[in-house]
């Protein structure tokens, strides 16, 4: 591709101008909380830029054209003045000395009339740039009195009025530097002491700009969450003449977070789902800190509200959890008891079932983590057989199911499951011995106090009872 020359550059500077008009002229069309504002601000601060840019481009270029042109006739003036030489000739020498005099000062730029642009560009190098002649000052016309009547030159500039400097500190603050509307200097503090102190101590804009960007608010801020308060402010002033109807951006924003939060509250099991107070006030700190899609955040915050909630069955009140709280409680309960355990033996490091409940449903503390450690726990004191098991993955009921199974059955109770796990007897089926064959564990259940009290003892009674009869003659 052909290096474009300065009055290509100079054509294309031309038309960004045009287009930075005619947006300049759109902008002000636009109402300032309009989405479409940015989109034309952003397009207005890239096209300055290419203008910047395609200035400092034609300097260069057309400082090399400049150099090239130069150098150009500096060498067709010395063949010129060789040529001269050549023929003997006093005026065609002298003729050609002049040139490449010339040629010689327009490598260096020479700039004969000193109105900016070289000789060697310079349409008319030799015609010094008009100055305008100064306008003569009126005499004076005398007066009788000796004090000479003042010019209009002389009159003192008005004092600008507090609006309008506050007019004027608002202007700079909306420029494209900040694009800080007015509603944010009323609201915020930090921003409305800098107004105040602008027009009280008539800061130059310099001044201003510099506050601006020291001030904490302004530094911590990012333009997203600027444009949230803004949108804040705005709602609050409809709000306070009436005129909030829930058509707004922040209305309709406040209402999805809203929605969002309770649907959230609900699966998790959340009690904040019965307070739209709090879910509210919720909705309106996760969207001016631009944290509403922050998943992790809002389950933080909603699984501290994780409690056991009052409800009614049968006209009679109930109170436990709900949503994946409940499922997780019934999970740790279970674990619990499979493992002949209590629930507030499994749960870690002193804290109550509540708070590891809530630990689960921030993502804090892991559920398998629990039960794997109550399993641990479980296995102290068991046989190695056991432990076996039970780093596996089982649960200690699963490991003694048929021997509690065997134990009901001899010992006629209707449940298995009711048999604690715990219990001695049962306990003794298996050792570092080995595991009890079935006939030897019902052999040793017989012996139990607890035997003597069912059908079959009773029976077995009874029939050796009859035997001994029998061998007395007593029964036929």
């Amino acid at each position: 591709m052909a290096a474009k020359t300065s009055k290509d550059i100079s054509n294309n500077i031309k038309r960004l101008n045009q287009i930075l008009s005619r947006q300049r002229d759109a902008l002000k069309s636009i109402n300032l909380n309009d989405p479409e504002f940015k989109t034309t601000e952003a397009a207005i601060k890239k096209t300055l830029s290419e203008i910047k840019t395609n200035k400092v481009s034609l300097a260069e270029t057309v400082k090399k054209e400049t150099a090239a042109k130069a150098k150009k006739s500096l060498t067709e003036a010395e063949k010129d003045l060789a040529y001269a030489k050549a023929s003997s000739s006093a005026a065609e020498i002298k003729k050609a000395k002049d040139a490449l005099n010339v040629a010689q000062r327009d490598v260096k730029g020479k700039d004969s009339d000193g109105d900016g642009i070289p000789d060697v560009i310079d349409p008319e190098p030799n015609t010094p740039v008009k100055k305008p002649k100064p306008t003569p000052t009126p005499t004076p016309t005398p007066t009788p009195t000796p004090t000479p009547t003042p010019t209009l030159g002389d009159k003192p500039e008005k004092p600008k009025t507090a609006s309008e400097l506050e007019a004027e500190a608002l202007n700079v603050a909306a420029g494209q530097d900040f694009a800080l509307p007015e509603t944010l200097f009323k609201n915020i503090p930090s921003l409305n002491a800098i107004l105040k102190k602008y027009v009280a101590e008539k800061w130059t804009p310099d001044k201003l700009r510099k506050a601006i960007r020291d001030d904490v608010w302004f530094r911590k801020n990012s333009a997203e969450i600027k444009a949230r308060y803004v949108q804040y402010y705005n709602y609050r002033d409809l709000q306070a003449s009436g005129q909030a109807q829930g058509s707004t951006d922040y209305e309709m924003q406040i209402a999805k977070i809203e929605a969002s939060l309770k649907k959230r509250s609900v699966e998790i099991g959340s009690a904040a789902a019965s307070d739209p107070a709090a879910l509210r006030k919720a909705a309106e700190n996760l969207y001016i800190t631009n944290r509403s899609e922050d998943q992790s955040f809002i389950d933080d915050f909603l699984a501290a509200s994780i409690r056991p909630v009052a409800g009614m069955i049968g006209g009679k009140g109930t109170e436990g959890y709900s949503g994946q709280a409940l499922s997780n409680y019934q999970t740790l309960l279970s674990t619990a008891r499979n493992n002949g355990l209590k629930i507030s033996d499994i749960i870690p490091g002193g804290a109550n079932e509540q708070q590891v409940l809530q630990g689960i449903a921030s993502g804090k503390l892991d559920i398998n983590r629990i039960i794997q450690d109550a399993r641990k726990l479980a296995a102290q004191g068991q046989p190695q057989y056991v432990r076996d098991l039970l780093s596996q993955g089982y649960n200690l009921n699963q490991v003694f199911a048929p021997y509690r199974q065997t134990m009901a059955a001899v010992l006629e109770i209707d449940d298995p499951n009711s048999i604690d796990l715990n219990d001695p007897l049962l306990r003794s089926a298996i050792s570092d011995k080995g595991d009890m064959n079935v006939y030897e564990f019902k052999k040793a259940l017989r012996k139990d106090s607890r035997w003597q009290y069912t059908e079959q003892a009773r029976q077995d009674v009874s029939g050796a009872t009859l035997d001994i009869l029998r061998d007395f003659g007593f029964q036929g």
